[in-house]
């Protein structure tokens, strides 16, 4: 769980489109920032978790999807598109990020998606598409 933590709070104090923005090297930020944050998970990691090999091996295909995809080509994709993309597509992009993981957890893991996860997909999609036909229409009424 303190992993899942530092995870999730490390890469949000390190102010990544600031820094990419500043120094013009997304990629290397990217694996910087990777590295920091899996320095720091295994440090926790080996004096508060309880670590069995056995269980690392059986949960290896999860471990190496979440980290080498989702944690370090696509963070790292993530940073250098967002600096070159305007803030408004990058917001939708992002608010989409949820049903992706959702969805590659299905088809690549095999996950089961509870009625849950599939409502919440289906009112976050719904939400994207709303936001991007309403401005249309407004504009075609007001002509």
């Amino acid at each position: 769980m303190l992993i899942s933590v530092l995870q999730n709070f490390i890469p949000k104090f390190s102010f990544a489109g600031f820094t990419v923005k500043l120094t013009s090297i997304p990629l290397f930020f990217g694996a910087l920032q990777a590295l920091v944050v899996a320095s720091f998970s295994f440090l926790f990691g080996f004096f508060f978790e309880n670590i069995s090999f056995a269980n690392i091996l059986n949960e290896s295909v999860s471990i190496i999807y979440a980290g080498v995809l989702s944690g370090g080509i696509a963070f790292t994709l993530q940073i250098y598109a967002q600096k070159n993309i305007a803030p408004s597509p990058s917001a939708i992009i992002f608010s989409l990020e949820s049903v992706f993981a959702a969805i590659a957890a299905w088809i690549i893991l095999n996950q089961y998606l509870d009625i849950d996860n599939i409502i919440g997909c289906t009112l976050i999609l719904v939400g994207v598409i709303f936001s991007q036909i309403l401005p249309e229409v407004k504009k075609t009424n007001n002509r």
